[in-house]
């Protein structure tokens, strides 16, 4: 491959890139900004929880979704004779491991190559990062979890 090609080949792979990272969900800010109203209606207390990310019982929904972004899944049920709602936020937390690959190509000078050999991998295992439960449309409860080491927890 030559350099020119190489180059755009770099380009087209940082554009790539760039357009994934700019599809996420952002900053507590980034959603105040294309919310301002929704902001502006909350009490003082909240305003101020929201733009630092972090939430408070009796918040709303609409608070709770400012400072935390878009749950990862909803879940509905009914305990304790209410019904409520509990928003769950996902977060991949990386996981290393070396495994036996075999490997084989072409070198440059036209001969062939292959063997065997232990390669580093990177996988990412989900883990449920903060839950919030409601109740009438309010924080009743919240808890964050910390995601800890998952290669003491998985044994493969």
């Amino acid at each position: 491959m030559t350099a020119p090609l190489r180059t755009l080949a770099l380009l087209a792979a940082s554009a790539g890139c760039l357009g994934i990272l700019s599809c996420t969900q952002g900053t507590p800010q980034s959603r105040i900004d294309r919310n301002a109203s929704l902001y502006d209606s909350l009490p003082g207390k909240q305003r101020e929880l929201v733009s630092r990310g972090r939430i408070a019982k009796g918040m709303s929904q609409s608070a709770v979704y400012l400072a935390l972004g878009p749950p990862s899944r909803k879940i509905h049920g009914f305990r304790e004779d209410a019904p409520f709602e509990r928003w769950d936020y996902t977060r991949l937390q990386p996981h290393f491991h070396h495994s036996l690959r075999s490997y084989q190509g072409f070198s440059r000078h036209g001969g062939r190559y292959h063997g065997f050999g232990f390669f580093p991998s990177i996988g990412y295992l989900p883990y449920r990062s903060a839950s919030v439960t409601f109740r009438k449309n309010v924080v009743e409860s919240w808890e964050h979890l910390e995601p800890g080491d998952f290669s003491s927890r998985h044994r493969y």
